[in-house]
């Protein structure tokens, strides 16, 4: 991997660690311009209509921003044919007649950005924690199969309350985990999300079909 493209990865891997709260929606940005390129105004009404940015502090044009300026989104201008504006088109023209040439900018996922996808998609994020106990592997494929409805923390708890595995990890003697551990560990992944009560993501479907694989 060339060194450009490990300071765009690492500066994306910054930007998703420092904003938890923003985190789902820069990597529903990146999912989205990864299989295609988008209008500003067209991304911009796909991120407002997410169930993640209801918990987004910023709105959707800077988070588009965030991830431009750390590179792991190419930008482009496009003329009302949808040509791109390169700066040869722009040579001898006056600041006026450059706005009148740009109809639209345009997004896609780079290399850098698909890389920060890998990194924090559901599937990596909940890979370490299968790997050190397989035996909640189970339960996690259960939680995420409940929640193809909507359900309560009462209805989760009803689940899971007195499963040998809320032992998993422990000491005889020891106080068993809490069902609400799995349901935070899906949840702090954007495999499941709270609307009127927990409900898979797409993600977590993804996510879903890829544990059951393994």
């Amino acid at each position: 991997m060339h060194e450009a493209q490990e300071s765009r990865i690492d500066a994306a891997r910054a930007l998703f660690l420092q904003n938890p709260l923003n985190r789902p929606v820069l990597y529903s940005i990146l999912k989205a311009c990864s299989n295609e390129s988008w209008y500003l105004d067209e991304l911009e009404a796909h991120i407002a209509g997410l169930d993640e940015f209801e918990k987004a502090t910023q709105p959707p044009y800077f988070l588009i921003e965030w991830l431009v300026e750390a590179q792991v989104l190419d930008s482009w201008e496009v003329d009302v044919e949808g040509v791109e504006i390169t700066p040869v088109s722009k040579e001898g023209l006056t600041e006026d007649e450059i706005d009148d040439l740009v109809a639209a900018t345009v997004y896609r996922t780079n290399a850098a950005g698909e890389a920060i996808l890998d990194e924090f998609s559901p599937k990596s994020r909940l890979a370490e924690s299968l790997d050190l106990h397989p035996a909640r592997i189970d339960t996690y494929i259960e939680v995420l199969e409940f929640c193809a409805e909507e359900r309560s923390l009462r209805e989760l708890d009803g689940l899971l309350r007195g499963r040998d595995v809320l032992m998993d990890g422990r000491e005889a003697g020891e106080r068993p985990m809490q069902p609400s551990v799995f349901v935070d560990k899906l949840a702090a992944i954007g495999a499941i999300i709270f609307k009127e009560g927990w409900v898979i993501t797409e993600e977590g479907k993804e996510l879903l079909e890829s544990i059951k694989d393994r």
